[in-house]
Parts: C-alpha cells; structure tokens; sequence
C-alpha cells in the first residue's frame, strides 16, 4: 500500500504546491493589458520615408467572464490610451490621431488570454465576429489620406491655427495652411518668435497625409510638446509645443 499511498501524497504535494493562477483563473491586470498594447504598437508600427508611423486603433480580445470582471472599463481604457501616446511621443513616433483602446468580448479566448487588434492609421477597423481568431487580428489597412488628425486645409477656411505665446509680447494666432510654416528667431522664417531661447532656424510644421506634422530643425534647446522632448512628431488640437520660453498651441480651425 505503501506505493498507491506515496503516489496520492505527492498527487496533492505537487496541486497545492501550484501557484494560484494555476488554481484559480486570475483577473486580468492593468500591466499585462499595457504590456500587450505596447507590444501591438512596435509590432504594427510603419515607416514612410523617414517616418515612423504607429496604430490609433486597438481592440483588446478578451474571454467574456474576463471582460465582465473588467473594472471601470472607460477609464480604464482612456488611461491606456494616453499611456499608448505617452510611450509613442517618446519614442519618436508619429501617431495620426489621439489613440483609442476598446474592449470586446470574444468567446474563442482561453481565460486571461489578451489579443490586441490595431489598425495603423485614425479610424477605427471594422469588427467583423463572424470571422476566425487569426483572420479578426490581421491589421486593417486604409488609405491615410482619408483619415487623419487635420484634412487638408481649405484655402478659404484654414483646418487649424497657432496661438501664440512669446514672454513679453501680445500673443497673437498664425493660420495653418497647405504649405509650410517655418519657425524660429531669424526673419526669413514664417512665423518670427523674439525669444533668444529659440534658435534662428529652430523647426517647422507641415501638413503631411492630411497630419500637422511638427519637425525639429537641429535647434539648440530643443523642441518639446506637452513636456516631452521630440524631433519630430503629428500634432492634434490642445497639443502645445514648447519652443524655448514660447509656447505654441494647436486649436481647431473654424
């Protein structure tokens, strides 16, 4: 007996032994859903010229008892998105539109497996369930000239401005047109900031694909937008570029 007996002990040694998420279907947490955004986003990233683009779009799959266990999914989903722009601005990349995170369910998902489906340009992709697991997390392509933070400008009603603010002077707003907006402190430049924190030739903002685009120029100082340091980098509306001591914010056109 002393055989069967050894084979059942070592039986329950090695199941309560076991860590608990083997046990025990564990809730998804906020880290994995991050890291697997994360993941999605340098996977489905894309170059065009010297460019690197990165998805807007991304549907997180989960198994449906793991999505209702979810907690405060808007917030949780708009936190995620601005952790998905935070990481992309500081990597350089250029993202057409403010990113956004959505939750679906999906019946073919194991407990606490995550798929993340993303699109690479501003609109969402279509959601087609009647699909297979592999055929749902192709990355949707669309033409990105339909899509986009600002279409291009009407020459009549300009699709974006600049408010500008220079330490000293009145602040006063610059039109964004179909053309090029050259900034810094010489007066060959576009748009003229007296800021001797700003270089003579400091960086310029063009409208690419229907994207406010915004380029560093090499400058002394540096560019940043909201706080982060860039080269370059899509510009949406509140965005606010920070240029030695003067501060340009993007507002929606009229």
């Amino acid at each position: 007996m002393a055989g069967p007996l050894a084979a059942i002990e070592r039986f329950f040694e090695r199941v309560f032994e076991r860590p608990p998420a083997r046990l025990f279907a564990a809730q998804i947490e906020r880290e994995h859903l991050q890291r697997q955004l994360l993941r999605a986003m340098e996977a489905d990233r894309s170059v065009r010229g010297r460019r690197t683009y990165v998805p807007t779009w991304y549907r997180v799959q989960l198994n449906p008892a793991d999505l209702i266990e979810l907690p405060d999914q808007p917030a949780l989903s708009a936190d995620l998105a601005d952790t998905i722009r935070a990481q992309a601005r500081s990597r350089g990349y250029v993202l057409a539109n403010r990113p956004h995170v959505a939750f679906e369910s999906s019946a073919e998902l194991e407990r606490g497996e995550v798929v993340v489906v993303s699109n690479d340009v501003g609109s969402p992709p279509p959601v087609d369930r009647g699909r297979s697991r592999a055929a749902r997390a192709e990355v949707v392509r669309v033409d990105p000239s339909n899509t986009a933070a600002f279409e291009a400008a009407r020459p009549t009603a300009p699709r974006a401005t600049i408010a500008v603010s220079v330490p000293g002077r009145v602040p006063w707003r610059v039109a964004i047109g179909n053309g090029r907006l050259r900034i810094g402190r010489a007066g060959d430049n576009d748009l003229v900031l007296p800021d001797d924190r700003v270089s003579r030739h400091h960086g310029q903002i063009t409208l690419r694909f229907g994207t406010l685009v915004y380029a560093d120029l090499g400058s002394t100082n540096g560019s940043y937008v909201n706080g982060v340091r860039v080269s370059e980098i899509a510009l949406g509306s509140t965005d606010i570029l920070q240029l030695g001591g003067s501060s340009l914010t993007v507002e929606s056109g009229q």
